[in-house]
């Protein structure tokens, strides 16, 4: 970069150019972009993850329109989905899958679904009708249950309801089961 020694609009605009400059370092160097995990790491967070369900409802559980997740990690990984007016569901489906692979960046990890099918059971059944292309979960803080957050990444604009929902940090409550 040349030193700035000319007029005063100069200066401003050598100072303003260094710090853009300056920003775009500090952002380029700060974004950790989504890796694979190694097996080991894997086996941990699916054993962190194993038998656990989380779900979170929009606005709330008791609103007259509402929107609910469920993540759950008893076989492999789900995604149950439901809308609902009243005491009526009116949209209700699932994606599952057997496995799920694991990336990570930072404190964030994405998990995938592998070989995912779909059941729709409203408005009408149907097994695998639903895209399941273009979804992964984030999570965050994944290691301590009072801060664990998670995230509905969706690229796939043919979703049916309550989607879209949940696509920045949510708190999702832990279900209890008892054996």
């Amino acid at each position: 970069m040349r030193p700035c020694h000319l007029s005063k609009t100069n200066k401003k605009i050598c100072f303003v150019s260094s710090m853009l400059a300056f920003i775009c370092l500090i952002l380029f160097s700060c974004a950790n972009p989504l890796l694979p995990v190694d097996s080991d790491e894997a086996q941990v967070v699916k054993a962190e993850l194993k038998g656990r369900s989380f779900r979170q409802f929009d606005p709330s559980r008791d609103a007259n329109k509402r929107k609910a997740v469920i993540l759950d990690f008893f076989s492999g990984v789900g995604l149950w989905a439901q809308y609902a007016e009243g005491n009526t569901a009116l949209s209700e489906w699932e994606i599952l899958a057997d496995d799920y692979s694991v990336e990570k960046s930072g404190s964030e990890y994405r998990i995938y679904f592998d070989t995912p099918r779909s059941v729709q059971i409203l408005p009408t059944q149907c097994d695998n009708c639903i895209g399941t292309s273009g979804i992964s979960i984030s999570i965050q803080n994944l290691f301590d249950s009072e801060k664990i957050r998670f995230k509905l990444n969706i690229d796939n604009d043919d979703f049916p309801r309550p989607f879209p929902i949940f696509e920045s940090w949510t708190k999702f409550n832990e279900d209890e089961y008892f054996e």
